[in-house]
């Protein structure tokens, strides 16, 4: 009985081995040498768009996602053509963000406070959500080395200073403590130029 199951296998493998070995050998032709093509029988027009578009597709997302990660914390290009486009990138919305946080003071003034919670909670371009990722970001892109800390650099302090404030003032909304809110805010514009200063844009005074 063993010797019988013995040659079965056997059978078996030689019987597969002749069915597949051909097309086994002609996709690894395929896949090691560019200049050999698949016949109409073996693989369909539609195919290889698909297999192309599926080349691609690998290709792009490897590249994209390796910029977005290198572009996100400075990379190896710290400084130069990086801080040139990290500034394309951010100074418009810190820009709009200041904007919006200066014009609390309208409000605020008038002591209503649902323009300042409305400020913490849009997640839009010129509100405190868009502008905590894009000013840490501007902030960490002024190095002169990629090894430099991030939080060694004196705009990050400056920013997480400023950041800092932030969280008070929020903790002050959530209670509908309004003149603490307004503490805060007051407290906050000196951070903000200082912080505006080092990342190279205009003070408060001229936005």
């Amino acid at each position: 009985m063993k010797y019988i199951t013995i040659a079965t296998l056997c059978l078996c493998q030689i019987f597969y081995g002749e069915a597949f070995a051909p097309v086994k050998t002609e996709v690894a032709t395929t896949t090691t040498t560019s200049s050999t093509s698949l016949s109409a029988q073996q693989i369909s027009r539609r195919d290889a768009v698909s297999l192309a578009s599926l080349a691609t597709f690998g290709i792009v997302t490897s590249t994209t996602t390796n910029n977005q990660v290198a572009n996100a914390s400075g990379g190896a290009t710290a400084g130069g053509a990086y801080l040139l486009s990290a500034k394309q990138r951010y100074n418009a919305r810190v820009t709009a963000a200041v904007k919006g946080y200066l014009a609390l003071s309208a409000s605020l003034g008038a002591d209503s406070l649902e323009e300042t919670k409305a400020y913490f909670t849009v997640d839009e371009v010129g509100y405190w959500k868009d502008v905590t990722a894009a000013g840490y970001l501007l902030a960490n892109a002024f190095r002169r080395s990629s090894t430099t800390p991030p939080d060694s650099l004196p705009s990050v302090k400056k920013w997480k200073a400023f950041a800092a404030e932030q969280e008070n003032l929020q903790k002050a909304l959530k209670k509908k403590d309004l003149k603490k809110v307004k503490e805060s805010y007051e407290k906050s514009q000196p951070l903000l130029n200082e912080y505006l200063e080092l990342v190279e844009l205009p003070p408060t005074t001229e936005i």
